[in-house]
């Protein structure tokens, strides 16, 4: 069989590859909808990395949603983390703001890591009182009152774009995912008629293939 045969053949079937992973991704934006702070995955990153960690995501901020609870967090511009003890003691980003108190008075998310707090005033009694139920407040700059006192600083990963360029935490609510639902089942639809196009051709080649081996045998 020539060798632009095969080649057409090939590159039919990475393309079929590229579509069933595409529609993968929007699978999974579909599926994290909900997912507080989930960021929408662009479909056609696949063709760039064939890993999903390293997918371009789209980090437009999404709708902040009140919830009244004291732990649930939100941040108030786009490109910016909370830190949490991540594997190996080395701090992870999430935009996750969904935090809560642990057995051990700790503050940590829904993974149970542990939220990064700054300037520590562990020797505080009201520091104490945190594990304990005391009123907690945290206020834009991220700092953390008990009881009126204040007991450390929230970790905030952000790399401010102009002078005075700040972001502010927001207690008693959290981000919601910024998926589009309608752009991302118009993308499922649009690749399954390009893996229908592309099936189409691939049959007419195979059925090419199959004409010429029963005519002239495999040495064709």
């Amino acid at each position: 069989m020539s060798d632009l045969y095969n080649h057409n053949v090939k590159t039919l079937y990475e393309a079929m590859d590229q579509s069933t992973r595409r529609i993968g991704i929007v699978q999974t934006n579909l599926a994290n909808a909900k997912t507080i702070g989930f960021k929408s995955i662009h479909p056609d990153s696949v063709m760039f990395s064939s890993v999903l960690d390293e997918a371009f995501r789209d980090e437009e901020q999404g709708v902040l949603m009140k919830t009244g609870q004291k732990l649930d967090l939100a941040l108030s511009k786009a490109g910016a983390y909370f830190l949490v003890e991540g594997k190996d003691g080395k701090p992870a980003k999430t935009r996750d703001g969904q935090f809560h108190l642990n057995e051990d008075g700790k503050i940590v998310d829904f993974q149970d890591r542990e939220l990064v707090i700054l300037d520590k005033q562990i020797d505080k009694p009201e520091y104490e009182l945190l594990a304990k139920g005391g009123d907690i407040m945290i206020d834009q700059n991220g700092h953390i009152n008990v009881n009126g006192s204040f007991i450390g600083r929230i970790a905030v990963e952000y790399e401010a774009t102009t002078p005075g360029d700040r972001v502010f935490v927001v207690q008693g609510q959290l981000e919601t995912s910024n998926v589009d639902l309608s752009s991302n089942i118009t993308k499922i639809m649009q690749i399954k008629r390009h893996i229908d196009t592309v099936q189409s051709v691939l049959s007419m080649e195979l059925g090419v293939d199959k004409a010429l081996i029963e005519t002239y045998g495999r040495n064709v």
